[in-house]
């Protein structure tokens, strides 16, 4: 014969499951711990002119400010050493 339970003995099962699931919930929280973000550093870049030859090898870096330089100097390798030389802006880090 199956024993049956009253609804009082249920609901009696119910809630000490209830409050059991309650206590683990409790305990899995205080285990958990914070870690404190890390404070991303800015890093800082500034533009540079770099004249480079065919082969993608840098030949000079100028100031941004010397543009006019930088394609002076492109044209003047090409002229001799008849090879092309082209420039390009690139940003590097900037030194603290």
């Amino acid at each position: 014969m199956v024993n049956r339970m009253s609804s009082k003995e249920r609901i009696q099962q119910l809630a000490e499951e209830a409050a059991a699931g309650e206590k683990a919930k409790a305990e899995k929280k205080k285990k958990t711990t914070t870690r404190k973000k890390a404070t991303a550093t800015i890093k800082r870049h500034k533009a540079v002119w770099k004249v480079f030859n065919d082969s993608h090898k840098e030949v000079a870096c100028f100031p941004y400010s010397e543009k006019d330089e930088a394609y002076a100097r492109a044209d003047d390798l090409t002229k001799k050493k008849n090879n092309n030389h082209f420039v390009n802006e690139i940003k590097v880090p900037m030194e603290d």
